[in-house]
């Protein structure tokens, strides 16, 4: 496998040929170090008016992800958007489109401060029904979240006590539609008295999140999840140990996590496919077609949607992008971009389907296995006056085994 594409497939948006050769000349280490360094993308913000956000933000995203500078910074901000869900299916475009900023402040930074603002944030408060929770009759539903999925792991040594304490202690905290849904605390209906929760008492959202952050399962849970959005596989019991002491003495902070994690011998040591995403290959069928105007909602219809997530555990796992749905779904679209898509280079200079071939594959980014090769060979149609030679390849090309597991 070559560390190049490897690196690029995981650490950005994807590997493409102009990709790769501008990243010849490093190291695979100095090439991790180049994507760790850079600076975060600055996107610009997306203009808001009510009628067609729906649309408006996701395309937004969607836009500043297939950028060609999307890096690793990105990567992490999707990855939180998938970990620490929330959904326009509940909360509007608009505070959705807030709480991605503070995705974006916090993406690299503490985890106990990301957690801590997420927690109070307007499009969260509407999606796990913490708005208007009161100490006398509190939703349990972000607390119950909070350790299951954000923060602890299932079945990770707490009890029910400990989710409806933790849920008086949440409570207090609403949305004010006519302030600009601002979120407020409101004493009179918060916790009047502090509860037990993990051997301590607790009285409020920040020291909820103190204590779930101080829980022995807090470190494991998120290092893991790190490690596996980025190597595609599970740490082994040793990996994972030693992740979480970076971690926890680094005092949760995200960023020695990450640079431990891709800095771990095992991710260039031993690699690991895993099939693309539905938003990275839509992202790479976007460059490989070189068409920078196509729209988000192909990505409505693979089921991964940015911005509208299917449930509180987020996207479901790798296997599900490879369904039979899932690909009859992904040839429709590449057969329907076929017609508009301009020629290949080769296709005015040569002839050939080997030079074709070989042209669309690098656009890729990809090493095609010589049975792909073959295929894509015999696609090619030699008679211009019927069928452009290219498209035929260029449609199958994004359905290959190289194109779908990275």
């Amino acid at each position: 496998m070559d560390p190049h594409r490897h690196i690029l497939n995981r650490l950005t948006f994807g590997a493409t040929g102009e990709l790769l050769d501008a990243v010849a000349h490093l190291s695979p280490d100095e090439l991790v170090e180049q994507l760790l360094a850079a600076s975060p993308l600055e996107p610009g913000e997306p203009v808001l008016n009510g009628d067609d956000d729906w649309g408006t933000v996701p395309q937004w995203w969607f836009d500043t992800m297939r950028r060609p500078d999307a890096g690793l910074h990105e990567r992490m901000v999707w990855f939180w958007h998938g970990h620490l869900t929330s959904s326009m299916d509940v909360a509007s475009p608009a505070l959705m489109y807030r709480q991605h900023l503070l995705l974006r402040q916090h993406a690299l930074g503490s985890f106990r401060e990301l957690l801590q603002a997420i927690t109070v944030d307007a499009a969260m408060l509407f999606w796990l029904n913490g708005a208007w929770s009161t100490a006398e009759s509190p939703n349990e539903n972000y607390a119950r979240e909070l350790m299951e999925l954000f923060a602890l792991g299932r079945n990770q040594g707490y009890d029910e006590d400990d989710v409806h304490h933790a849920a008086i202690a949440l409570s207090g905290w609403s949305v004010d539609g006519e302030q600009d849904d601002t979120v407020v605390f409101d004493s009179s209906v918060g916790p009047q008295r502090s509860v037990p929760l993990f051997g301590r008492r607790v009285r409020s959202a920040a020291e909820v999140i103190d204590a779930v952050c101080d829980h022995p399962a807090c470190v494991p849970h998120i290092a893991g999840a790190v490690y596996r959005a980025i190597h595609g596989t599970d740490p082994t019991p040793e990996v994972l140990a030693e992740l979480a002491e970076v971690f926890a003495g680094s005092g949760l902070e995200i960023r020695p996590l990450l640079e431990a994690v891709v800095r771990h011998p095992s991710f260039l040591g031993n690699p690991q496919l895993r099939p693309r995403t539905h938003v990275e290959w839509y992202i790479a069928l976007t460059r490989l077609f070189r068409r920078d105007d196509l729209d988000v909602w192909p990505l409505d219809q693979l089921g991964q949607m940015p911005f509208n997530p299917p449930n509180v555990a987020g996207w479901p796992g790798h296997e599900r992008y490879l369904s039979v749905g899932a690909e009859l779904t992904k040839a429709q679209l590449a057969f329907d971009l076929m017609w508009e898509a301009p020629p290949p280079d080769t296709a005015t200079s040569a002839d050939t389907a080997g030079d074709l071939v070989a042209e669309l594959c690098w656009r890729a980014g990809i090493e095609p296995s010589a049975h792909t090769r073959a295929t894509l060979d015999d696609a090619y149609v030699d008679n211009p006056d019927e069928w452009e030679p290219y498209r035929a390849p260029l449609a199958l090309l994004p359905l290959t085994p190289e194109f779908n597991i990275v």
